[in-house]
């Protein structure tokens, strides 16, 4: 079974009842601290980044490697939640550790 990607270009509902296109980039990983793999998203024509911890993913993939397509929804859907609860988007709000890992790969079904 294939995994169908939904994440990669998505609108999101600002808590002011705009809605925000989002559009995923590229990725990227950083070198330093655990390795964190990093999701470029342009949020109304602006760069965001995701960032998913590397130790986080590493536990989760303990089973099963996940796709470039789970870890760019992974990112994706954790930045549409935080557009649709108004959260700013800096990188303290946009960066994935284990439960948040865990809960956004339950919402969408994917197996950690």
């Amino acid at each position: 079974m294939t995994y169908e990607p939904r994440y990669e270009r998505f609108e999101a509902k600002a808590p002011d009842g705009r809605n925000v296109p989002v559009e995923f980039r590229k990725a990227g990983f950083l070198t330093l601290g655990d390795n964190p793999e990093l999701y470029f998203f342009a949020v109304a024509g602006e760069e965001t980044v995701v960032g998913i911890s590397g130790g986080a993913l590493k536990r989760a993939q303990e089973r099963r490697r996940l796709t470039r397509e789970e870890k760019i929804d992974l990112a994706g859907n954790w930045l549409k939640r935080q557009i649709e609860a108004g959260v700013r988007l800096h990188s303290e709000h946009l960066f994935l550790r284990d439960e948040e890992l865990a809960q956004m790969a339950g919402e969408l079904s994917i197996q950690v």
